[in-house]
């Protein structure tokens, strides 16, 4: 949802709206609840624009020098070369007064974006999609957070760290409020049987959906998400899916990904060790000093036991096991985030 109100806020246009009273009429129309905190453009370095305009001084410095000499053609090119960096200096002004004019506020229930020049939007947590650029991992470098968001009335916001600062802190509490939301009903959906789709990628009780091929969860050994890439590790084979930053809600599709490929493996060991033969036990005969010769012969040989062969689950045309029973996802991982993972 976004604002019908036109033009800059509260800048000499037609509609003089405080930007407050906007973000209140989005929250109440959204129905956010209470406000929790609001994040303010990053101060804005002037380093470059400092730098840019002493070279331009330097420039024009020599071609009032040339001037004075006489120099005339010298003192037009140098001074066509001082308009480079003053022209430089110019936009990176004029786009650091842009980001002074921006807010993003986080509520119980959803979110709202301003940009200058554009209108409010609004998220509530329980519906939107959210798609991160790049994922980091524990123990890693610092980040770069760019998030891109969208709902299902079309309402789209796009921003970065160079936008608002404290990015570390909004991009962590948007993640988990909208995993928190949403995940109860995507494991709900999953363990009816219906296949929820992230994007390219689809997910059921029997295997992960990329491109029109499918891949058993017994097969899946590791997923991973570095360098922007979502991949995974099938038959001890990495193969490479789709980019991470195009994948909607990625931290909801990794839980279930991982509560399902360790369901799996959890299934497949148990039903291995079901069908492995007893060790059996060694017979023990007490030795007797003088056997009797009448006595019959004792057999001490084990008994064999025969292989059973385990039968594979029957499946369908696309590869998609027909018989494998109903799993209960709502305990397979504790409602955890995956260790290497954070948002």
């Amino acid at each position: 949802m976004t604002t019908p109100i036109q033009g800059d806020v509260g800048t000499g246009g037609s509609q003089k709206v405080p930007l407050s009273q906007l973000i209140h009429l989005m929250a109440e129309y959204q129905k956010l609840g209470t406000h929790r905190q609001t994040f303010l453009p990053a101060p804005a370095s002037d380093t470059f624009v400092r730098g840019c305009g002493i070279v331009a001084g330097g420039f024009m410095t020599v071609a009032i020098i040339c001037v004075t000499v006489g120099a005339y053609s010298g003192a037009l090119a140098v001074g066509l070369l001082a308009l480079v960096p003053g022209a430089m200096a110019f936009l990176r002004g004029r786009r650091n007064r842009r980001h002074r004019a921006a807010r993003l506020d986080l509520f119980d229930f959803g979110m709202t974006v301003y940009r200058s020049g554009e209108q409010v939007a609004g998220f509530r947590w329980n519906t939107a999609e959210v798609r991160q650029q790049v994922i980091p991992f524990q123990n890693s470098a610092p980040t770069e957070y760019s998030l891109r968001m969208s709902g299902p009335d079309g309402a789209e916001a796009a921003f970065d760290d160079t936008l608002f600062g404290d990015a570390r802190d909004w991009g962590r509490a948007i993640q988990s409020a909208i995993t928190l939301a949403q995940l109860p009903r995507a494991v709900a959906a999953i363990d009816d049987g219906a296949t929820v789709h992230f994007g390219e990628i689809a997910l059921d009780l029997t295997a992960l959906y990329f491109h029109s091929r499918a891949y058993t969860w017994e097969r899946i050994q590791l997923i991973d998400a570095r360098s922007g890439l979502v991949r995974m590790k099938v038959d001890g084979s990495w193969i490479s899916l789709t980019p991470v930053g195009q994948v909607p809600n990625f931290y909801i599709f990794n839980e279930l990904a991982e509560r399902l490929r360790v369901a799996a493996a959890a299934e497949f060991a148990a039903e291995s060790a079901a069908n492995e033969p007893a060790d059996p036990e060694p017979s023990t005969v007490e030795p007797v000093a003088e056997p009797d010769p009448a006595a019959p012969v004792v057999d001490s040989a084990p008994e064999t036991v025969a292989n059973e062969q385990i039968e594979p689950p029957r499946t369908d045309g696309n590869g998609k096991a027909t018989d494998r029973p109903k799993q209960d996802l709502s305990t397979a991982s504790n409602w955890r985030t995956p260790q290497h993972l954070s948002p």
